[in-house]
């Protein structure tokens, strides 16, 4: 038996090598970008800009964090503030390195340790994953009329598809199994109660639609003042880059694609410097947020454990075999 000092200095081993390697993978996902980004570093208002555009896609990633946790939540394993902050933390912490296993591992590693078993953790976040990707598609519906001649008839297909998801949650079901079998993983099989499902759907295109304004604020410091299509195609463009990056599992946070997603969508409101200039800064912001958020939240869960304020193991982060309430098959 490995005595208890030893599990720790080998936990701080395990957990140092992972955040160096992280760093890593996001100096990788910043590419060349240093130069563009020092240019713009070199304004007066930079930063403030800089830690404005981040505070919004951290306000973005909260709300996103709390969609996930309603999913858990909705499997039968509700998770207090601590916990959650730990395994969302090192999930996003994990999508910074290359492959598409790490972001999952982490969750696993992270979640069996509140309580919730293995197979119930990597269900959540295949459900996540799925249900991140069909929400940027429902708010990246909302580029479209900045490219379409400001037609708003493509913002109602937008709306169309976020009520057939609310009405019909089993997609997202149908969705996670997919992406479990390019995991090679069994396809998730538990019961899921909807109504958790259905606020997690609600929250998750709120979570893009707050995230996307860091890109507005960017854009509207390059060119000025912006109308609606244009913050639409900010909003809507983010959506969509970000859900074409996750799809990318060979890169740390779908370096470089991403980056060329966001250039195609900003093309038609902005001279080329001012995208390029965006889509770095965009980048950085996002690092910033993701990083920034991740350590606050791993830093904030252990001070919460160390207190004394982790919920009992009977608790609520125990309830490793309950059904959830009132579940249907989604």
């Amino acid at each position: 038996m490995i005595s208890l000092s030893r599990r720790r200095a080998l936990r701080a081993v395990v957990v140092t090598a992972f955040v160096v390697a992280a760093g890593y993978g996001m100096y990788r996902a910043l590419g060349d970008s240093t130069d563009g980004v020092a240019s713009f570093l070199a304004r007066g208002d930079a930063p403030a800009v800089l830690a404005g555009a981040a505070a919004l896609d951290l306000a973005g990633l909260t709300l996103g964090m709390a969609a996930w946790r309603s999913l858990l939540s909705g499997l039968g394993h509700p998770l207090g503030v601590g916990p959650t902050m730990r395994i969302y933390g090192a999930a996003m912490l994990g999508k910074y390195l290359p492959g598409p296993f790490w972001s999952g591992l982490a969750s696993v590693h992270s979640g069996r340790a509140s309580g919730v078993p293995a197979a119930r953790m990597f269900t959540a976040y295949a459900l996540n994953s799925a249900l991140v990707l069909l929400t940027a598609g429902v708010v990246g519906i909302a580029a479209a009329p900045a490219v379409m001649d400001h037609s708003a008839v493509v913002l109602v297909l937008g709306l169309a598809l976020l009520v057939v998801l609310l009405r019909r949650p089993r997609l997202v079901m149908m969705l996670a199994g997919v992406i479990a079998r390019v995991l090679r993983r069994p396809p998730p099989q538990a019961s899921f109660a909807e109504g958790p499902l259905r606020r997690s759907i609600i929250v998750q295109v709120v979570s893009w639609a707050v995230g996307g304004l860091h890109l507005v604020l960017i854009v509207a410091v390059l060119s000025g003042p912006l109308d609606a299509h244009t913050v639409l195609l900010c909003v809507g463009g983010f959506a969509l880059a970000s859900a074409a990056g996750m799809l990318v599992l060979v890169v740390p946070d779908g370096a470089g694609v991403r980056e060329v997603v966001l250039t195609l969508a900003l093309a038609p409101v902005l001279t080329t410097q001012q995208t390029v200039t965006a889509v770095v800064v965009s980048r950085l912001a996002c690092t910033l947020a993701e990083v920034s958020g991740s350590l606050a939240g791993l830093a904030t869960a252990a001070l919460l454990a160390r207190r004394g304020l982790r919920p009992a193991p009977d608790g609520p982060e125990r309830t490793a075999d309950r059904a959830p309430s009132a579940p249907s098959e989604v």
